[in-house]
């Protein structure tokens, strides 16, 4: 029951990502391999890693190749120019066939790649350039996602770069914050080698979201627990009428002085 809250918490959450679309144009064009991206003059880290993200998601799909040095057959421009809306985009045709993606901030850049990415064709080859022209806004201040990492689920058993990468997804789907959780029951305490394991893993996912714009936190029950906890400090589960305990048997006694004085610490 606990995963199915939370698949459904997910796909609530998702149900937010909707963006309002103003106005769209067709353009025409077949495939290139050669795409000329332009940054502003004096890009900082977060516009970089967008452009980063924009290279490799058209490298694994076709041919092409992404340069931000020279003229080549297409270019693609990245703006910051503020006025669109909070964490908005628009998508508009520049000179001699450019492409000119516009974000309101750096989050609405990066839904603008992702937009331009989604509705682009990747084949011959090449890539074809998307059709879309348009402006759009989040209607939702707050689009996220929790990440259960525990339980050995894909968030903390496949590789590191493989979460990054879907992280990356996300934010180009319109997600703006994540929050990840720290299983303490899981581990003897923090010197644990799997705890160690756990938070290098954590903090990478969170150095690869942070590194999008994206915001991000961390979600913990108030009186969560080690293995290793002394058993008279912990508070005796009472069963529902199913048999279920509501914890893992390491929550601590917040009517327990001596549990209270180890939260506290």
């Amino acid at each position: 029951m606990r995963g199915r809250m939370k698949c459904l918490a997910v796909l609530v959450t998702l149900s937010c990502l909707l963006l309002v679309p103003v106005g769209t144009t067709a353009r025409a064009g077949g495939p290139v391999r050669w795409i000329h991206l332009a940054l502003p003059a004096q890009p900082n880290p977060v516009i970089e890693r967008i452009a980063g993200v924009f290279a490799r998601q058209v490298a694994q799909r076709c041919e092409a190749k992404v340069s931000t040095s020279g003229g080549t057959s297409v270019g693609v421009e990245l703006v910051i120019q503020p006025g669109i809306g909070t964490e908005g985009f628009s998508i508009v045709d520049g000179a001699d066939g450019s492409i000119r993606i516009v974000g309101n901030d750096e989050l609405g850049l990066l839904y603008g790649v992702g937009k331009l990415l989604r509705t682009s064709r990747y084949d011959q080859g090449g890539w074809t350039p998307g059709p879309w022209r348009g402006t759009s806004v989040p209607v939702c201040p707050v689009r996220g996602i929790y990440f259960a990492t525990h339980f050995n689920n894909f968030y903390e058993a496949a590789p590191a770069e493989a979460v990054e990468r879907y992280v990356e997804d996300l934010g180009l789907w319109g997600l703006n914050s994540l929050i990840l959780h720290f299983p303490h029951w899981q581990f003897q305490g923090f010197d644990d080698p799997a705890a160690r394991r756990s938070i290098r893993h954590l903090k990478s996912i969170l150095r690869a979201a942070k590194g999008l714009g994206l915001r991000v936190g961390l979600v913990e029950a108030a009186n969560d627990g080690f293995k290793s906890t002394p058993r008279e400090l912990l508070h005796t589960p009472v069963p529902d009428a199913w048999g279920r305990h509501g914890d893992f048997g390491v929550n601590l006694c917040p009517n327990n002085p001596k549990a209270h004085e180890l939260l506290l610490c």
